[in-house]
C-alpha cells in the first residue's frame, strides 16, 4: 500500500549498486533469508528483485497475518514491513513475530509524515526502519548494515560461548583446573600488591571411590553436580571455585585471612554433610561429607604452586584426622 503521492522507492542505475554492494554473503556459509511484507504488489516486486540480485534469499507476504504463519515456519535473517497493511498491521506483526523469533531483525517501512510509528516499531523492537518514499540504495544500505550488525552480534555471542567453555568444566559447570590457576595467579598478585590476604581451600569428597563403585559413574557425575552447587550456595559472592580434577575442588578467598576461611571452610563441610544424597547409604558415614584444608598468603606461602601444595597438604591431614572435618595449615581440627 503506497502511502504518499510520491514513488515508494526511486530505482537507482544497477551498475551503482553492483560496485557499492557486492553480494554481502561472499565466504558466508549460507545465503542470508530475507522476507518482504507489504501489500503494494510493484513495491514488492521491485524491492524483492533488488535483494535476489544482491545475493539474498528472498521471501514475500502481502500482510502482517501471511508474514507471520511463515515467521512460525521458518527463521529470517531480516523481515521488512510495511506498517501500514490489511488484517494485521506492521506493529502488530512486528510484535507478535518477535515472541515466536528473537533472532530476526526488523526492519519497518512507514509513509507517515510523522516520526511516531517508527518510534513505537523500535520501542517494540525493531533494528531500523524505512520511510516511505526511500531509494533503493537506501533500502540496500540499511538492509546491509542491519545484517551486519546481526554478524557482529552473533560473532560476539560464540566468543563468548567459546571463552567459557575454555575456562569451565563441563561436568559441575564451575572454573577448570587451568583456569583455576590463572586465577590464582592474578589474586595472589593483586594480595601482594595491595598487601592483602588470600587464603586457599581443597577440599575432596570422603570415599567418593567406595560410591562411584556402587552406584556407578552416572549416579557419581550426579553427585559431583550436587556438591559444585552446594559449593556455590555455600560461598560468598566474591570467592572463585574450581574443580580441580576428579573429586577435588578448589575455592579462593581473596581478602581473606585463615580464620574466616576456617569458618567459610566449615560452613561448606556442615552444608554437604547434611544435605540429602541419593544412595548415600553405601558410604561409610551414610551420608556424603568432605575433608577440607586450608591455607593463606602470605602466612603459610607466597607463591601460586607453594599456596597450593601446602593447602593440599593441609587436605591430607584433614583426612589422616578421620575425614568430615576441616584442617588449617600447620593447625588441628577447626
Amino acid at each position: 500500500m503506497a502511502h504518499s503521492h510520491e514513488p515508494p522507492i526511486e530505482p537507482v542505475p544497477s551498475s551503482s549498486t553492483d560496485t557499492q554492494y557486492p553480494s554481502p554473503e561472499l565466504g558466508s556459509q549460507r545465503p542470508r533469508k530475507i522476507l518482504i511484507v507489504d501489500d503494494d504488489p510493484s513495491l514488492r516486486e521491485v524491492v524483492v528483485h533488488l535483494l535476489r540480485h544482491s545475493g539474498y534469499e528472498v521471501c514475500e507476504a502481502i500482510d502482517g497475518q501471511m508474514a507471520l504463519s511463515k515467521v512460525q515456519g521458518e527463521h529470517f535473517d531480516v523481515a521488512v514491513a510495511d506498517i501500514v497493511m490489511p488484517h494485521m498491521d506492521g506493529l502488530a506483526f512486528l510484535k507478535a513475530a518477535r515472541q515466536l523469533d528473537s533472532r530476526t531483525a526488523y526492519i519497518m517501512m512507514t509513509g507517515f509524515a510523522s516520526w511516531d510509528s517508527a518510534v513505537e516499531a523500535m520501542k517494540l523492537g525493531a533494528a531500523d526502519y524505512l520511510p516511505k518514499p526511500f531509494t533503493l540504495e537506501l533500502l540496500q544500505l540499511i538492509v546491509a548494515r542491519t545484517l551486519e550488525k546481526q554478524r557482529l552480534a552473533e560473532r560476539a555471542r560464540e566468543a563468548e560461548f567459546y571463552k567459557r567453555l575454555a575456562q569451565t568444566d563441563g561436568l559441575t559447570d564451575l572454573y577448570n583446573h587451568r583456569f583455576f590457576h590463572q586465577l590464582l595467579a592474578v589474586e595472589i598478585s593483586r594480595a601482594r600488591r595491595f598487601q592483602r590476604p588470600l587464603s586457599l581451600i581443597m577440599l575432596d569428597i570422603d570415599h567418593f571411590k567406595i560410591y562411584n563403585d556402587v552406584n556407578g559413574h552416572q549416579a557419581g557425575d550426579r553427585a559431583l553436580r550436587q556438591l559444585a552447587w552446594l559449593l556455590k550456595h555455600s560461598s560468598r559472592s566474591y570467592d572463585l571455585i574450581a574443580r580441580y580434577g576428579g573429586d577435588e575442588f578448589a575455592i579462593i578467598l581473596p581478602e581473606t585471612d585463615k580464620k574466616t576461611a576456617g569458618e567459610v571452610a566449615e560452613r561448606i563441610r556442615v552444608s554437604i554433610a547434611t544435605a540429602p544424597l541419593e544412595h548415600a547409604d553405601v558410604l561409610p558415614s551414610g551420608c556424603c561429607t568432605v575433608s577440607l584444608g586450608v591455607a593463606s598468603f602470605p602466612e603459610d606461602a607466597v607463591a601460586e604452586g607453594d599456596l597450593v601444595r601446602e593447602a593440599d597438604r593441609a587436605l591430607y591431614q584433614a583426612k589422616l584426622g578421620g575425614r568430615n572435618r576441616i584442617c588449617l595449615h600447620q593447625d588441628g581440627r577447626v
